[in-house]
């Protein structure tokens, strides 16, 4: 449920994310695009231009040089830029960096060469200043706004050496039109005056310029303004457009993280409730000194999720012990319910004089299923067995993992199947016909181990269990320590094992010794 939720709430933050994202994408590629295709047409009208008037290219080192560098820079920059936008992919690193640095700096080169080398500084200082304004704004949304500072620090610069060297005591005196129709006479006619005064204005860098250069070039600053507002301009309505929706995606996220925050809430009152359960009922240490010839330890370390796990040590006034270990299948609470109904059961079946272990194990079967199966609707089950003590004998019975017995005179430890005693209780209505008892000897210095499988499938971060193999070993070389320091290094070597690792499940552990 919890998981649903999460989910839920993911999707629509990706939702008002995918919203707002949706509108900005590519559109420094966009802007750049239309940089590059500006300045691609540009360059290809100002040499055909150049090419029908004059019959050739005036000026070779800009003609032949220059503006081809120019012209396949953009080009370049354009092909690889409307090849990303069409399969929607990021591009490369280097080449997107690349694309757009080389496309903005030969722009600023042209700006600053403008300024400097025009035949006519005068109105080139108007011109440039008007394109460097524009490339300011380029440059801060195709690369960044540190860059756009920079460029403006630049400008400023190239914009006050033009003036100084011009001459701060310069004006620029326009003529009347009678004025210009007089000296167009006089060049015709080669009048040695009006040919001295051209001279020299071309000398001073004030040369007449006709006004239809002044409209191609206002037409190429209004070009390279207006395509890259026009995506700029575009993205900030789609903006907005989305915010409203936004927003509500946002509420409904805000409502689910409280639906989500609630939830828990409840679950971790819920995993609360179901620790209690499972610790309330766990026996005493005193009583363990009321069990006649044995020494035990015991210990459960609960998991973050509670795991079910079970186990009880009730000495009886005949001087036998009776012990009991399950693990429930699943976790929550109601796995901490069907414990504490087996662990009732249990002492239920038990007060009844010379029962068998088989007899309280079918017992407790009836009331689980009974309750967990048909009043509960739950398909909970669990493994567990029962085994007694008394004179020198251990009967056991029932369905858990392997017992693992120690044998004061033997050096490794031995395993006990328990598979073909009993099957998992819960499980079925009538387990009579599959569960059994089967005794061993458990003489003096004999030491048995009862385990959950919280302990052999304690896993560290590499993925790999601890496992029977080193549960035995650890045992062996505790063999001669006391229960208790048994039960406290067996489980020092779990967590040293598993390195900081969540626990998975409940670690549960019993060891008796013959004493």
């Amino acid at each position: 449920m919890i998981k649903n939720t999460k989910i839920s709430k993911e999707d629509v933050l990706d939702q008002a994310r995918s919203l707002l994202l949706k509108p900005s994408k590519n559109t420094k590629r966009k802007i750049l695009l239309a940089v590059n295709l500006t300045v691609i047409s540009l360059v290809i009208l100002h040499i055909s231009i150049q090419l029908i008037q004059f019959g050739k290219l005036p000026d070779p080192a800009r003609d032949m040089i220059f503006y081809p560098l120019l012209f396949v820079i953009n080009l370049f920059s354009f092909i690889y830029n409307i090849r990303i936008i069409i399969k929607e992919g990021e591009g490369s690193k280097f080449w997107n960096s690349f694309t757009a640095w080389s496309s903005i700096v030969i722009l600023m080169i042209m700006s600053l060469a403008t300024l400097h080398t025009n035949p006519n500084t005068a109105t080139s200082i108007l011109f440039d200043t008007s394109f460097s304004v524009i490339i300011i704004f380029i440059v801060g949304t195709v690369l960044n706004r540190k860059v756009a500072v920079v460029w403006f620090v630049i400008a400023t610069l190239s914009l006050y050496f033009a003036y100084t060297n011009r001459g701060t005591d310069f004006t620029y005196y326009l003529m009347t039109k009678d004025q210009v129709q007089t000296l167009e006479q006089q060049l015709q006619q080669s009048n040695p005056e009006a040919v001295s005064w051209l001279e020299q204005a071309k000398k001073e860098k004030i040369e007449p310029l006709p006004i239809s250069l002044f409209v191609r070039i206002w037409f190429i600053l209004i070009l390279l303004a207006f395509l890259p507002t026009y995506f700029e301009a575009g993205m900030i309505g789609k903006v907005l457009k989305a915010i409203p929706e936004v927003i509500s995606n946002i509420n409904i996220a805000a409502e689910q993280k409280n639906k989500l925050e609630n939830e828990n809430l409840r679950m971790g009152m819920e995993l609360d409730v179901a620790k209690r359960i499972q610790t309330m009922v766990l026996p005493e240490k005193s009583e363990f000194a009321n069990c006649k010839d044995l020494d035990i330890a015991a210990r459960m370390d609960t998991a973050t999720e509670v795991g079910g796990d079970y186990y009880d040590i009730l000495p009886q006034k005949d001087g036998s012990t009776i012990f009991g270990i399950g693990d429930v299948t699943d976790h929550g609470l109601q796995s901490g319910i069907v414990m504490l109904m087996t662990q009732s059961a249990l002492r239920t079946a038990i007060d009844q004089t010379n029962v068998s272990l088989t007899h309280a194990l079918k017992q407790i079967n009836n009331l689980i299923f009974s309750n967990v199966q048909t009043r509960l609707k739950d398909k909970r089950n669990l493994t567990l067995a029962l085994l007694k003590y008394k004179d020198d004998k251990m009967q056991m019975a029932g369905q858990h993992e392997f017992f693992i017995l120690l044998k004061k005179d033997e050096p490794k430890a031995e395993k006990i199947e328990t598979l073909d005693l009993g099957i998992y209780i819960g499980l079925v209505n009538n387990i009579d016909e599959y569960v059994s008892e089967k005794t061993i000897d458990f003489v003096k210095g004999d030491i048995l181990l009862l385990y959950t499988d919280g302990i052999t499938e304690a896993e560290n971060p590499e993925g790999v269990f601890y496992g029977l193999h080193n549960l035995m070993n650890c045992l062996e070389k505790n063999r001669h320590n006391t229960p208790q320091e048994i039960v406290d290094n067996i489980s020092k070597d779990v967590y040293s094992f598993i390195n900081g690792a969540d626990l998975l499940d409940d670690l549960s552990l019993v060891v008796i010794k013959r004493i």
